[in-house]
């Protein structure tokens, strides 16, 4: 009889223990549902294509998931890919499909990071340079422009948002936690919002032509979008810093451009990417014709760390594979960077598949592509930043990621509970502290090392979803949901 009842709560505790996983607000998926408010307009500025006759208006769409109370969440801005071109010129053109902030993989990121919590938001930026001319200098002229245009859009977004903080917080955002990131083009944007912001870094050769510099501020308006004769003020007298530069297959225009106290970055890149190179070399249009020399994320990300600009993630994340530098020499780990070897143009992305499959220059850039491939780089974009991005705006002493259900079980016994709790367990590692907080973040309860697991009290607790943090003392760590009923 005794064996039998062993058997039944061995079974039972199997049961309760299968079905939970480590559930840690912007780690993972707490929600399940995602809201999006769609076309709403963060801005406006002089179109290119009406030579800056008429202002058009910045549009964004923002995810936010669905039954979150917290009015203090990070806030991700990311813009689209698209060669700095409306996708009907692209398409046209060069057989690219390109869906502006509907794009596929963009979308898929809002939703995941909406999921755990953030408020997210894909972006549309001005487009428009000349990408037929038959001059090398206007086409380099014009490409330079395009990207500080769309880096003076990315912040007059953050000053919308901070705008909008400052008179209700309509979004629940924190001021002081946006990241700004981008896939292809949008990662430029980024990178650009990141980097650019001396003037002397506008002085390089390769950004003056014939007729002087090709970023004139005096017309096209500070770094920050103010001034100049074909720029529009958005939101004056509001800070335009951001926290983060989270970058998909992007590049800078020169690795002087990195200098230390500029935003940490986070980089994805194809090593075998043949529109933004990995190193460093001339991006060339789709008809072969140069356009201008810039560093892709093998060559820039070094720079990112040298100057210490990451060193707020630390040293004890995974880290991705080995970077390979210009050389074709294959170095070091670089804390930030994750290259994708074998891979080419967004290997975490997918098209509309009556375009993709009648376009040979889309299935040369991103061969096979596909929602489920896609899918997967994604699950390690996320699975690399959000950890870095946890530490910097949640937890500044978290170092690990380990789940200790990977090695353990464990259950919190009821669940839910009226007045107490117990944690079961069979580890052999010792508990390092425990901290219970609801579902906004906020810390309710402490529970110091070497405090019994068994029969925790709560009864001083409302009734609701609590996150129940647990501590090893080899820095693996969960957090389980309990709920408290009465």
């Amino acid at each position: 009889m005794k064996n039998s009842l062993r058997i039944v709560l061995f079974v039972l505790f199997v049961a309760l223990t299968s079905g939970v996983q480590a559930q840690t607000r912007y780690l993972d998926e707490v929600f399940t549902d995602v809201q999006v408010d769609t076309s709403v307009t963060y801005g406006q500025n002089f179109e290119v294509f009406t030579n800056f006759a008429s202002l058009q208006p910045l549009i964004m769409d923002v995810y936010r998931p669905v039954g979150d109370v917290v009015t203090n969440r990070p806030l991700v801005l990311l813009s689209h890919n698209g060669s700095f071109l409306p996708e009907i010129l692209t398409h046209n053109l060069a057989g690219l499909c390109f869906n502006g902030r509907k794009d596929s993989s963009t979308v898929e990121l809002c939703k995941r990071f909406a999921r755990r919590g953030y408020v997210a938001v894909s972006f549309d930026y001005r487009l428009g340079w000349s990408a037929t001319s038959g001059v090398q200098e206007i086409r380099t002229q014009t490409i330079i422009q395009a990207v500080y245009r769309a880096m003076q859009d990315s912040k007059t977004l953050v000053r919308y948002f901070k705008n909008d903080f400052a008179n209700s917080n309509s979004w629940g955002i924190d001021t002081g936690k946006i990241v700004i990131g981008g896939t292809n083009s949008g990662a430029y944007v980024a990178l650009a919002a990141g980097s650019l912001n001396d003037t002397t870094e506008l002085t390089n050769p390769k950004f003056i032509g014939s007729h002087g510099a090709f970023i004139k501020q005096d017309t096209l308006g500070s770094f920050d979008g103010f001034g100049g004769v074909q720029n529009y003020d958005n939101y004056p007298g509001i800070s335009s810093r951001f926290e983060c530069v989270l970058a998909l297959g992007g590049a800078v225009g020169d690795t002087s451009w990195i200098q230390a106290g500029e935003p940490p970055v986070i980089a994805f890149q194809g090593l075998n990417e043949s529109g933004t190179p990995y190193n460093t070399a001339v991006v060339t249009t789709t008809t072969g014709q140069p356009v201008i020399e810039v560093s892709g994320s093998g060559d820039f990300m070094p720079y990112v760390v040298a100057k210490g600009n990451n060193a707020v993630f630390g040293n004890t994340f995974h880290q991705g594979p080995p970077n390979k530098d210009g050389n074709g020499t294959i170095t070091t780990s670089i804390e930030g960077l994750y290259p994708f070897y074998g891979k080419e143009f967004e290997p975490w992305n997918w098209y509309d598949a009556s375009c993709y499959n009648n376009s040979q220059q889309m299935q040369t850039l991103n061969p096979g592509s596909n929602p489920v491939t896609g899918n997967l780089y994604i699950d390690t974009i996320m699975g690399y930043t959000t950890p870095r991005l946890y530490k910097m705006f949640v937890d500044p002493t978290f170092t690990s990621v380990n789940d200790i259900k990977g090695k353990t079980e464990m259950s919190l016994l009821p669940n839910p509970a009226a007045s107490s709790f117990s944690i079961l367990t069979n580890m052999d590692e010792a508990i390092a502290g425990i901290n219970i907080s609801d579902m906004t973040g906020r810390s309710v309860k402490e529970i110091a090392a070497g405090t019994s697991t068994k029969n925790i009290d709560v009864s001083a607790l409302n009734n609701g979803i609590y996150l129940i943090s647990i501590k090893l003392t080899d820095g693996s760590m969960a957090t389980k949901k309990l709920t408290v009923k009465r």
